[in-house]
């Protein structure tokens, strides 16, 4: 098989062409390797894998033997620099793997590299990276005939994830996903990109950002294919003791999947200003194809979603400021050079190794975190979070004790998934996004990483308050003012440990825009 069709294979379909000797994993290994080297302008590893794992040449049979994969920048890897892209890391090299770096190797995976990121994994972009920013391998091409130096950006922070799939160097990649960092991405550049259950898949070796917000995610080109590494991560880990402790059952997929008789609600608060029309009519679109199928569409409210914004960045911010805050250059973290005392060495430290905006939200967070004002922030912010996941228990008709059991968790109907978009444009190009999301160096600037970007986070962040699963399919095009096509994601969402469901209608959305075959034909 031509090398040219194979990198625009699902990994489901290489997997049937290795069982049947039509390819061999050496060959997977030679395409990605050359399609690495045609599109390593577009920024998407922070460090590629020289020496790949002796798994690839055993007899062994094993269900990702000789599949290349990639992980976030913020996955411990064993003998392998671990930078969350910052400078503060630029030398790590752990002593031990994450533990799904760890089951990936174990399945037989051949990783091909460390995906670039937001620094830390703050960002929407994939713009703020020690490394330079990611490119959307969506109209590389075309900008660069046109002779434009400008590019659409991969989105954030696994920008560097999705963009490896989307331009075929990996079949599957691992980001992480504590507000939308999987989903973003995956609608920006044309992939699936699944936001488990929390506790579904182990954070062990994943460097955290929000503890309680911060999920593993998995980036694919087909809905089958996320199920299947899904299947393969999920489960219990000792050393991680939010895993969920319960067998978690494996989800299958259909070659074709039916719809009818499941309940799909559009939550109206998602109905708002600015978001583009083709995104509106892939959605209304969307809406139409489940009705004629036989599921029940019903319109059903999440009242507290204006306050989500704010709880997520109360929450955020406070981690980052805790989780940060051994990064002092004596236990870890780079050194500076000067510095004649402790604490100031410390500060040209942090000073040095982190970017203006990881500083600015150590700070919001330490602000949050002071005494007098841990009640009207902090505990303020855990109360919404509470309303918030309330008001999707009652969407989804779930009894939840961490909801107030004075609240109703039941609606007129019980939904089984909710369908928005994923986000309210299509990936900007870079000199747009950076003016968007205040990163072009503007006096005066009201530093919108520390207020959301309804724009592309709208959608996504409450999915992560309530701590339950999510994915973004992408279905179709849309013709920008420039007059590129760029893809389109919607949003579906489930209860906790409803993956099963999500794949489904996930499944039934990828087989009416047939979006994966016309990728393969173009």
């Amino acid at each position: 098989m031509a090398s040219n069709e194979l990198f625009r294979k699902t990994l489901i379909q290489v997997r049937e062409l290795l069982k049947h000797n039509k390819i061999s994993p050496e060959d997977l290994l030679t395409v990605c390797q050359h399609r690495m080297r045609e599109t390593s302008a577009l920024n998407y590893f922070t460090n590629a894998v020289e020496k790949h794992d002796p798994l690839i040449n055993s007899k062994i049979d094993l269900p990702l033997k000789g599949i290349p994969f990639s992980v976030k920048d913020n996955f411990y890897t064993e003998d392998m620099p671990t930078t969350c892209a910052s400078l503060m890391l630029e030398n790590h090299i752990p002593e031990f793997n994450a533990t799904v770096v760890e089951k990936l190797h174990a399945y037989g995976g051949s990783m091909m590299g460390k995906d670039n990121m937001d620094e830390f994994a703050m960002g929407s972009g994939g713009c703020e990276s020690q490394f330079g920013p990611v490119r959307n391998p969506w109209n590389y091409s075309e900008l660069e005939v046109e002779g434009n130096d400008d590019f659409y950006v991969a989105g954030g922070s696994s920008g560097g994830s999705a963009a490896a799939v989307a331009a075929g160097a990996t079949f599957f990649s691992i980001g992480s996903d504590t507000g939308g960092s999987v989903r973003v991405p995956a609608a920006f550049c044309g992939v699936v990109g699944l936001k488990p259950t929390y506790g579904a898949l182990s954070r062990h070796g994943l460097v955290p950002l929000c503890n309680s917000l911060d999920v593993p995610g998995i980036f694919t080109r087909s809905v089958a294919d996320s199920a299947f590494v899904f299947n393969i991560l999920k489960g219990r880990d000792i050393n991680d003791p939010t895993t969920i402790k319960q067998q978690i059952p494996n989800s299958r997929v259909k070659p074709e999947e039916d719809v009818k008789g499941m309940v799909i609600g559009i939550p109206k608060e998602h109905y708002i200003d600015g978001t583009h029309p083709d995104i509106r009519a892939a959605w209304d679109k969307a809406i139409k194809q489940f009705d004629d199928a036989g599921a029940t569409v019903i319109e059903v409210s999440l009242p507290n979603q204006e306050y989500v914004q704010p709880c997520y960045r109360i929450l955020c911010c406070s981690d980052v400021a805790i989780n940060l805050a051994k990064f002092d250059e004596f236990e870890y973290g780079r050194r500076a050079r000067h510095g004649e005392f402790k604490e100031e060495l410390n500060y040209l430290s942090r000073d040095y190794g982190f970017s203006e905006k990881v500083k600015r939200r150590i700070a919001a967070g330490n602000f949050f975190l002071l005494e007098e004002n841990k009640e009207k922030f902090i505990n303020k912010a855990l109360s919404l979070r509470r309303m918030i996941r309330g008001d999707y228990a009652k969407a989804f008709g779930a009894k939840d004790s961490s909801v107030s059991p004075f609240a109703s968790t039941s609606g007129p109907l019980p939904c089984d998934l909710l369908l928005t978009p994923t986000t309210s444009v299509t990936s900007p190009l870079h000199s747009s996004f950076t003016a968007m999301a205040d990163l072009d160096g503007t006096e005066g600037q009201d530093h919108k990483d520390l207020v959301g970007m309804p724009e592309v986070d709208y959608h996504v962040t409450g999915i992560n308050i309530a701590g339950i699963p999510a994915i973004s399919v992408p279905v179709g095009l849309s013709t920008n003012q420039h007059g590129h096509e760029m893809p389109i994601g919607l949003h579906l969402v489930a209860w906790e440990q409803q993956e099963n469901k999500l794949f489904r209608a996930a499944k039934f959305l990828e087989q009416e825009s047939n979006f994966q075959q016309w990728v393969e034909n173009n």
